[in-house]
């Protein structure tokens, strides 16, 4: 049982494997949430604890100083296999796994439908909190998974370049304007991130068929670079987490999403529009 374990598990054998040497599953639903029930031997983390917010930037990806204070004091080790879920259908932790993965974690798995699949198979459930000890989390980001601004800038011209938006309509038609200036990055296609699960299946992912041809129907195809954004790469890094599944090779994220880009002024925007209440 020490094997690892696949990127996207299913509830029934993430309980099979709860007692695997090295496993810790990481619950991010809301505290109140995680208090009222969790996956046995889930430790919990608040979102807030992994993102940062600075200047017109929402949710960038922290320093390595406060990514090392943060998982020292989760207790986290080279060494761990994660498997971490929420109860907002998972967006949340696969913002953490894509952090990991930032820094250089290989053994990472999300729970396929999160804390809502786990309550439909009727598993066991736990109400007491879990803690690891304290350890000494040593973060030091690649800059492989993270595409910056500069990156982003660099790219605008490549031919073998998807942008990928995963906002919702809304936000891409500019009909709900959450930026200063409205608009895409330049040649996105768009794709709404809850086109990624099946709601009437406690948001257990659509089978690998349908995935696949959501994203090669857009011209998102392995073959190219794709880079993934969305207003705070929180709804982008569960699409990243699917790709990644789907066996998609180079991907990147946009930590600071659209949130930077479209806070910026000199940042070139497609189908702009401004805020009239700035």
């Amino acid at each position: 049982m020490g094997s690892d374990l696949p990127l996207i598990i299913e509830a029934e054998v993430l309980h099979e494997h709860l007692s695997d040497e090295n496993l810790v599953v990481i619950d991010l639903s809301i505290p109140q949430v995680y208090k009222e029930g969790h996956v046995p031997g889930a430790i919990h983390l608040n979102y807030p604890q992994i993102v940062y917010a600075h200047d017109d930037v929402d949710c960038d990806i922290l320093p390595d100083s406060d990514l090392s204070e943060t998982f020292s004091k989760l207790g986290l080790l080279p060494e761990h296999k994660i498997v971490a879920y929420d109860a907002q259908h998972n967006p949340m932790a696969c913002r953490l796994l894509w952090t990991l993965e930032e820094l250089g974690y290989k053994n990472l798995s999300i729970m396929n439908g999160g804390w809502h699949a786990w309550k439909d198979s009727g598993l066991p459930i736990e109400s007491e909190p879990n803690v690891l000890p304290e350890s000494d989390f040593q973060a030091n980001q690649s800059g492989i998974m993270n595409a910056k601004r500069e990156y982003i800038e660099s790219k605008l011209d490549d031919k073998n370049v998807i942008f990928l938006d995963t906002r919702m309509h809304e936000e891409f038609t500019n009909e709900l304007l959450i930026t200063d200036r409205g608009g895409n990055i330049p040649g996105a296609v768009h794709f709404n991130w809850e086109n990624n699960y099946n709601d009437e299946n406690f948001y257990r992912f659509y089978s690998d068929d349908i995935l696949r041809k959501n994203f090669t129907s857009l011209g998102v195809v392995p073959e190219k670079e794709i880079i993934i954004y969305c207003q705070t790469h929180f709804r982008s890094a569960h699409t990243y987490w699917v790709l990644k599944y789907l066996g998609y090779k180079n991907i990147r994220g946009y930590a600071a999403g659209y949130s930077e880009w479209g806070n910026a002024i000199d940042t070139p925007v497609e189908n702009e529009v401004f805020d009239d209440d700035d």
